[in-house]
């Protein structure tokens, strides 16, 4: 059901924009390059026997170089935008942070399922359901319109409450295209918009404005996590690291390890 969810979600939101597209010149460019960029995409080829080479940690960080909050701007484009976001929809962050906002509304008694074990997994679903929606607004659509960037770029030095303070904040603070730090409007319509569509699929007792706002306090919640989860990964990792076992530290390096700060 919660698949079903999902995907309706992504088909929605498409058929809004193209709806909208045949009316807007924005918004008929916006569809262009949308399928330019989705045409483009490199999807991975089949697996053999005779070409798998070893993929180590060392290489894929390689492959993928992060970008600090202090390194020289580039914008990215309306297809690398397009791209960020599908790279998001599948990430491993997304289905984490669907699970840590079941927990924040469990903890704050917005639970919308009874009851026992079973509750957990449908409001897991809903929370996976919000969190790809609102990657698709926050992520996506609002970005290109507003000409923001969607991506948390780390500073990974200075103090440690100077990082943190950073990190939360930038739920509020985004930069534009241009380079110039901006309110942060792509999360706050992205959240807006989302809460508004799961009221499609949401309990009738979890539709009133009290239990809106309390999911749109979650939602921001969860970014912010998310946010400092990012700026503090190299350090949880060294801890990690020193507490793991010798026999799991030779599987580390045979584990492809993405950078949370890539260019897309």
């Amino acid at each position: 059901m919660m698949k079903t969810a999902i995907t309706a979600i992504f088909g929605a939101c498409l058929i809004a924009v193209s709806a909208l597209g045949q009316s807007t010149p924005a918004l008929r460019g916006l569809q262009q390059e949308v399928a330019v960029a989705s045409s483009r995409l490199d999807l991975p080829d089949a697996p053999s026997a005779l070409m798998a080479e070893p993929v180590t940690a060392n290489s894929s960080i390689n492959a993928q170089t992060e970008i600090l909050a202090s390194d020289p701007y580039t914008p990215l484009t309306r297809s690398e935008k397009w791209k960020h976001f599908l790279r998001r929809t599948y990430a491993s962050a997304t289905f984490v942070g669907g699970a840590e906002d079941a927990v924040y509304t469990k903890a704050t008694g917005g639970f919308m399922y009874c009851c026992g074990v079973g509750s957990w997994g449908q409001q897991y679903g809903a929370s996976l359901a919000d969190t790809e929606a609102r990657s698709v607004f926050g992520d996506f659509l609002f970005p290109v319109l507003l000409k923001q960037d969607p991506r948390y770029f780390p500073k990974r030095g200075g103090r440690v409450l100077g990082r943190v303070w950073y990190a939360a904040t930038r739920v509020l603070v985004t930069r534009g295209d241009n380079g110039k730090n901006t309110f942060n409007f792509s999360e706050i319509l992205g959240v807006a918009f989302a809460r508004a569509l799961s009221n499609a699929y949401y309990p009738d007792r979890q539709r009133g404005m009290w239990e809106t706002a309390n999911h749109i306090a979650g939602s921001f919640q969860g970014d912010a996590t998310s946010n400092l989860l990012t700026e503090f990964q190299p350090e949880l990792q060294r801890l990690i690291h020193r507490c793991t076992p010798r026999r799991l530290r030779s599987m580390e390096n045979r584990l492809p390890v993405s950078s949370p700060s890539s260019q897309y």
